[in-house]
């Protein structure tokens, strides 16, 4: 029944990426669901989806493998003969680091072996990760159809010199690449014509829902008159007339124009028929783009341009070169940037006015990192709030409460809040990164995967864990100031009580939202019923399948890692809750990718590699708070007691780096570039699998640095790589308003002819617009039907299956 909304990818879409139902028996689907192979992905979903359920699927296991083993050790460690209620520890609180006695400081060598094996572990396994990353990426970068999309063999040039801004300067310079320049694209100041087509657009979509609304009314009136035994009015094959005969012209819908838009449209404008007025200025918004498309030449050039070369390891060399002799000329330069990708308004822009921008934004995100954390530090308190009842009697009135009230407050509410609280960012952050001049939505995607995580660490988790830390022993703190630190180092464990809950309620709340796709099924249901008014949004709103945004959804996942690390042997629980919240996860996202979302847009798993890295923050913070816990621990005489395993730990700090450095430098030239024996090493490997007389010695040196799983020869590239143009569109890279065609005004069919009239009235009118009916229709019920996509579609490469 609402195949549409559970698994539209079982039928929808392109055929190469359908999946096969689960089955429907109530418990049947989960075991076939994990038993689909984590590779078949890369065909249904892509790459980046591919690479974000092996990042949850990995560290939740890891997790609770971990778990397993700390637990054994560290809870005996942690409870026995521990502080307990005489220092105020009670509850989950006496499972942590901060129960251990004074009398007991010889236990920290415990807490200190494990984190060097929990660490040395988890660095093995981010190591690995990304063995298999790239291996994946670089049998992507090298697969015919990769090679074959117009972004493979494309860059774009920003901050050209005036003097090389022609087609035979570039030419000369880029043509000393192999393989030579295929096509040059020089982007031009199109003045208004973005801004007309943009108006075109609006005008069409009002003038199709007025269009269509008016034919139901007039079905509407036909139907009552039907009721009432009247008989057809159809007499004439003039739509005007036919439409008059149902709706008075006075009740035909009119709009005010003017000079000044909203005063006009409210009052002040003159009053004109607004399917006449549509139609008239979509003609002459027409005649004015067709006429601008022949002569280009008459816009001045921008300072950037994008090129094409014939094989893609030029466009690879070239994005990498010393492009000009002036400083800052010819830079940056982008590669594998998608067309429909383009943010056309930043290519305006010069050096000095991106730079400028990127220093404002960043000024504006930093103030607004320090202003968010007054909200959220709000709700760090309130997840403490009954240990400053203690001494601040002002607040005991929350005792009065009722039970489940009151742990609502303390429980509850501060993790919705917070939830809430991330979930504004993204939209500030993606506004930021455009304003900031970043020329395409896969690098604003990366952008906001930065800073998001930022936000993510710094509020969701440092200002929550000192603001709950702070809350637990305010009282202590301003009684005996200079013991502030020692304070906080025996308290900070218990902070962790929030972050229990946080995980085990984002992962039962987003897994329980994910499948049962509540927001789903309102849009489509009931909305969709209200405002799916024409057939292009009828036709939308069925065919157009959810997307995730990669650069918003990792960095919740990547914060979850960081609060799972720094307390991992602080607090061994937050293992398994985390572990089991990942393992929900896993399971929500998994079927989403397989059966609900679709993603056209695949930067190759970029998001992946940014996500690893980010993970390394996770092992930082833990040894560094590991090490501040070590240095201020005390035994019974008050003298610091583990100034060894401290001194460790910032050893362990040392070789974090270390192994971050090796793993950068390592693999981040072959996460975004071609190497130059790409051809040679996939020669080698098929003569190889083709067991010719090429040396396997040379092979498995070359495969020596790579992951050995069974899985990794990617047999369904070619399905992962879904792109509109082809390296052979000699259009690829023009400006929108210069390459796409006129749009047809979709109306749908109904059986008093007035949609058939309305066709024929609108060519014979001499006006330059095209109207059409084609694949649309009025039911009996009066609903709007479609049986494929608008008459002036643009489809893919990969035709879509209705």
């Amino acid at each position: 029944m609402f195949k549409r909304i559970y698994a539209p990818k079982t039928y929808l879409g392109d055929e190469k990426r359908c999946v096969e139902p689960l089955p429907n028996s109530l418990f049947g689907w989960l075991p076939a669901l994990l038993r689909m192979p984590q590779e078949d992905l890369i065909r249904t979903s892509g790459f980046d989806a591919y690479f974000f359920a092996r990042y949850i699927y990995v560290h939740g296991l890891f997790f609770l493998s971990s778990f397993v083993l700390l637990a054994i050790i560290l809870f005996p460690i942690y409870t026995v003969d521990g502080k307990g209620e005489s220092y105020g520890k009670k509850g989950l609180d006496l499972l942590t680091f901060g129960n251990i006695s004074p009398r007991h400081s010889s236990r920290y060598v415990a807490p200190l072996v494990l984190a060097y094996i929990f660490i040395g572990a988890f660095l093995y396994l981010l190591h690995a990760e990304m063995k298999n990353f790239v291996e994946k990426r670089q049998a992507l970068l090298r697969s015919p159809a990769y090679q074959s999309r117009a972004s493979a063999t494309t860059i774009l040039v920003t901050g050209i010199p005036k003097a090389y801004m022609s087609q035979d300067v570039l030419l000369r310079i880029f043509n000393q690449f192999p393989g030579e320049v295929r096509h040059i694209w020089l982007n031009r100041n199109l003045e208004d014509l973005p801004d007309k087509a943009d108006e075109r657009t609006k005008f069409v979509e009002k003038l199709e829902t007025i269009e269509c609304k008016l034919i139901k009314a007039a079905l509407k009136e036909e139907a009552k008159r039907q009721k009432n035994g009247n008989t057809n009015v159809r007499s004439t094959e003039n739509a005007e007339d036919l439409v008059d005969s149902y709706i008075p012209e006075k009740k035909r819908p009119t709009m005010k124009i003017g000079p000044i838009p909203v005063l006009s449209s409210l009052c002040f404008g003159k009053k004109v028929d607004t399917i006449t007025y549509c139609k008239e200025t979509i003609s002459q918004l027409n005649t004015d783009i067709e006429r601008a498309k022949l002569t280009p030449q008459n816009y001045a050039v921008l300072n950037s341009a994008f090129i094409q070369f014939n094989q893609q390891i030029a466009a690879h060399m070239a994005v990498q070169s010393v492009a000009a002799s002036v400083p800052l000329a010819m830079t940056p330069r982008h590669i594998d940037v998608k067309p429909e990708n383009i943010v056309w308004s930043n290519l305006k822009l010069t050096y000095y006015e991106r730079k400028l921008r990127q220093l404002a934004i960043f000024a504006a995100t930093t103030a607004l990192i320090v202003f968010w954390a007054i909200p959220v530090a709000f709700v760090g308190l309130l997840s403490n709030l009954t240990y400053l009842t203690d001494k601040l009697t002002f607040l005991r009135f929350i005792y009065d409460l009722p039970t489940t009230i009151l742990g609502l407050i303390t429980g509850l509410l501060p993790t919705v809040l917070l939830a809430v609280l991330m979930a504004l960012l993204p939209v500030v952050l993606t506004l930021f990164a455009k304003i900031s001049g970043i020329p395409t939505t896969d690098a604003i995607d990366r952008y906001v995967q930065g800073s998001y995580f930022v936000f993510q660490v710094i509020h969701a988790f440092l200002v929550v864990t000192i603001s709950s830390s702070v809350a637990s022993v305010v009282v202590a703190i301003i009684q005996n100031p200079p013991s502030a630190a020692t304070i906080l180092a025996a308290n900070i464990p218990t902070a962790s009580n929030f972050f229990l809950s946080f995980l085990a309620l984002q992962g039962l709340s987003v897994a329980s939202g994910l499948l049962l796709q509540i927001v789903s099924l309102i849009l489509f249901y009931l909305l969709g019923k209200v405002f799916d008014n024409t057939p292009r949004k009828r036709w939308k709103r069925y065919f157009t399948l959810s997307s995730l945004n990669w650069g918003e959804v990792f960095p919740i996942f990547t914060n979850f890692v960081v609060i799972t690390l720094v307390y991992s042997i602080i607090a061994p629980l937050m293992l398994l809750i985390s572990g089991l919240a990942f393992g929900l996860f896993y399971v929500a996202y998994l079927y989403t990718m397989f059966y609900v979302s679709d993603f056209p847009n695949d930067t190759g798993g970029l998001a992946f590699s940014r996500a690893i890295y980010q993970s390394f923050t996770g092992i930082y913070l833990m040894e560094i708070l590991l090490a501040g816990l070590f240095f201020l621990s005390q035994n019974e005489s008050g003298s610091q007691s583990a100034i060894p395993e401290g001194v460790l730990m910032c050893v362990l700090i040392a070789v974090t780096i270390g192994v971050q450095f090796t793993m950068t430098s390592s693999f981040d030239p072959l996460t975004y570039y071609l190497p130059v024996d790409a051809e040679e090493f996939s020669r080698m490997e098929m003569s190889s699998l083709s067991q010719t007389a090429v040396p396997k010695t040379v092979i498995n040196v070359l495969n020596s640095s790579r992951a050995t799983d069974s899985t990794d020869a990617v047999s369904n590239i070619n399905a992962a790589v879904n792109e509109r143009y082809d390296n052979t569109m000699e259009n690829a890279y023009l400006h929108p308003v210069m390459r796409d065609p006129k749009p047809i005004i979709w109306i749908a069919q109904d059986n008093l002819g007035i949609a058939v009239n309305e066709v024929r009235r609108t060519r014979a009118s001499g006006l330059d617009i095209l109207m059409s009916t084609e694949g649309a229709r009025f039911n009996e019920k009066k609903n709007i039907e479609v049986d494929g996509p608008p008459p002036d579609y643009v489809e893919k490469m990969t035709k879509m299956s209705f």
